[in-house]
């Protein structure tokens, strides 16, 4: 007799906590992914949103992410500990050398520049190098890991996102569509 009271009292708990979820309602999608901008689109790490802006340091200079507006671009996360993103270096290197028409950057995380200069020289990297050192162009993109790879079009949406390592070859397959 006293089992079932008890099941019984557990779910209508439950029952009660989610009416008081539902009630309190939820915020919309865009005040937790991104950030909507009135009628036009969101900006959000997801594909079919725009790609989050940036400006950051690298290893020559300085980029801005809103003036390659107009040009596919691939956005790549990466670390010097990260094996599978010492794999893709290469891919990626190959991916710059074949494609000239896209952009390709790759943004370090949590590392000093030299110590990323030092990992461009021994991976014969050419294209750019982002030096990330407190995470802010990844919390932007609400990164879950590395490496992680965006494919961005030249209205800047998001037009696809790999997780984990790639070769040029989906790389290439991504871009492709992109390319006028």
């Amino acid at each position: 007799m006293r089992k079932p009271l008890l099941l019984l009292g557990s779910f209508v708990s439950w029952l009660i906590a989610l009416l008081l979820i539902v009630s309190a309602g939820l915020p919309e999608r865009a005040i937790y992914t991104g950030v909507s901008q009135g009628d036009g689109p969101r900006v959000a790490p997801e594909i079919g949103s725009l790609a989050p802006p940036f400006q950051a340091a690298t290893l020559d200079g300085s980029i801005d992410s809103a003036r390659l507006l107009g040009q596919p671009l691939l956005l790549n996360f990466w670390a010097t500990w990260c094996a599978p993103c010492a794999l893709e270096m290469a891919e990626l290197q190959r991916l710059h050398e074949t494609l000239q028409s896209a952009v390709v950057i790759g943004v370090n995380l949590g590392e000093s520049a030299s110590a990323v200069s030092a990992w461009a020289e021994a991976y014969h990297l050419t294209f750019d190098l982002v030096v990330d050192p407190g995470g802010s162009i990844a919390r932007l993109y609400a990164l879950r890991g590395q490496p992680s790879t965006y494919v961005i079009a030249p209205d800047g949406t998001i037009r696809h996102i790999f997780f984990g390592a790639a070769d040029a070859a989906a790389f290439i397959e991504a871009l492709l569509p992109l390319i006028g």
